[in-house]
């Protein structure tokens, strides 16, 4: 019996695994160094974003270092006596004056509120700046760099604290209208999450200093009734007390 001598197309055509393993075979043989370069591409790609993802994260613990060294300036202690250098004895700084201290936290806040600007830390250096600014009696820059944390949208709580001082600060200045505004405002807004009865210590003040002496005890007693068991209660207490020995 003669035997049928089937052509390589004849052989591929019956077995279908086969042919797909020689066309995956020429594939790779005649595209490898397209494949390889791409391979090459990713790789780099990889690594690159592994790079990017690294110094970012370093960047941030940077700024998160630099923010705390401002804070702990900022709160630091005042001695006639100290050293030129604060940090002379020790870790924690102390400052011959409130000045230097003011001055010293400002220089280390600038750097954290324009390199990380856009982000939560830029926003807490925004905000100690304008404290500090306030403490030394620069109103113009304080105003603008409390306004700009007021309206933020990366921490709602310290829009809120801006805000709170900055009803302090139109107080002091005697505009009762702007002062007045931002206290009732942050009361009735729902999402404020700071202390009712603060801001409500703080429009009884207001009230006080317009001479509404009976219009501040009403909203002190008010608030006594409704934050019973607050941590400000002592002192609501002594500021009704203050205001019925004044009226009498």
């Amino acid at each position: 019996m003669g035997t049928t001598k089937l052509t390589r197309k004849e052989i591929l055509a019956e077995d279908p695994v086969h042919f797909a393993i020689i066309r995956f075979v020429e594939f790779f043989r005649t595209q490898g160094k397209v494949i390889g370069m791409a391979a090459i591409c990713m790789a780099v790609l990889a690594v690159g974003g592994y790079l990017g993802i690294d110094y970012l994260q370093g960047r941030e613990q940077q700024i998160q270092q630099q923010l705390a060294r401002a804070l702990d300036i900022f709160h630091a202690k005042i001695d006639p006596n100290a050293s030129e250098d604060p940090f002379a004895k020790g870790p924690e700084p102390v400052f011959r004056t409130d000045n230097a201290r003011y001055q010293a936290a400002l220089k280390e806040l600038a750097f954290v509120s324009s390199k990380y600007s856009t982000g939560k830390l830029g926003v807490t250096a925004r905000y100690y700046q304008g404290l500090c600014f306030l403490r030394l009696g620069q109103n113009n820059e304080a105003l603008r760099a409390l306004e700009e944390v007021r309206h933020n949208t990366k921490d709602r709580t310290l829009g809120y604290l801006a805000k709170k001082v900055l009803a302090g600060y139109y107080l002091t200045a005697k505009n009762w209208k702007a002062s007045q505004e931002i206290l009732e405002g942050m009361i009735k807004d729902p999402q404020c999450d700071l202390p009712k009865d603060d801001l409500n210590l703080e429009l009884a003040r207001l009230a006080d200093a317009q001479g509404k002496r009976e219009e501040a005890l009403k909203l002190l007693r008010k608030s006594r009734e409704e934050n019973a068991g607050s941590g400000l209660q002592p002192l609501i207490n002594q500021e009704i007390t203050r205001l019925e020995s004044s009226a009498k």
